[in-house]
């Protein structure tokens, strides 16, 4: 994929849902980096509030900007560490 392929207005504000259908949260942000970019997803259930997700091709598997929608494939692992975040948040309450 291509950085830039879409434009930030073209896309912020999607709702961004997993290969399996389940709505991972809403794309807020583009944050741009050295080789890609890394999209802010505020977060529907993690209570960090966000996912960083890296803009890859073999991440992003379509956009289709009229419909407002993402589909991911999360590396392994990624969304892991935001859970384990917010079991140790619940842990400190």
């Amino acid at each position: 994929m291509e950085n830039n392929a879409w434009k930030a207005s073209q896309i912020c504000g999607s709702e961004v849902f997993d290969t399996e259908g389940n709505l991972i949260g809403v794309l807020s942000d583009i944050l741009p980096s050295g080789s890609n970019d890394i999209w802010v997803v505020k977060t529907v259930k993690v209570s960090s509030g966000e996912i960083l997700v890296p803009a890859l091709k073999g991440v992003v598997k379509s956009v289709d900007t009229g419909a407002r929608r993402i589909v991911v494939d999360l590396p392994p692992g990624l969304k892991d560490i935001y859970d384990e975040r917010k079991d140790k948040a619940h842990d400190e309450d």
